[in-house]
């Protein structure tokens, strides 16, 4: 998956990131000290997102902020979706919505998401809406 800029040049010159298309296989054969619940995660909606057939991108602030997936609708950025087990700790949830704040202010996306393992809730950022939605339930949605 390609990083998101309206540069060109930046987008050529920040690294990609590579998903597995086969979990269980890529978590049995991965070199790892201890389970990467959050990476699994990711790895599933990436998945999703392509089946999908979604124009997706991760994307970082100014400030270093990284937001897993930009949703791009021909020129409008459309979502903005971090995915974590859970925002149960503050620290954490503080860590997603400064994420998705400095999308708000840098690229306006229309919609915010948090996917959790099963937390549901809304938030609000800077006068928009950030749906907390658990994943089982995100992927059932159309």
């Amino acid at each position: 998956m390609d990083f998101f800029d309206y540069s060109i040049k930046r987008q050529i010159y920040n690294p990609s990131k590579i998903y597995s298309v086969d979990t269980a296989l890529s978590s049995s054969i991965s070199f790892k000290f201890s389970q990467n619940i959050g990476h699994l995660y990711e790895n599933l909606v990436f998945l999703e997102l392509k089946r999908k057939n979604e124009d997706i991108f991760y994307w970082k602030s100014k400030r270093g902020r990284e937001v897993d997936f930009i949703i791009k609708k021909g020129l409008k950025i459309e979502k903005a979706i971090q995915v974590t087990v859970s925002v149960s700790d503050q620290k954490v949830k503080d860590r997603e919505i400064k994420a998705l704040t400095d999308a708000k202010y840098e690229l306006n996306p229309e919609h915010f998401i948090i996917l959790t393992e099963d937390e549901e809730g809304v938030e609000t950022v800077a006068d928009n809406e950030v749906k907390i939605i658990p994943l089982w339930k995100w992927f059932i949605s159309p």
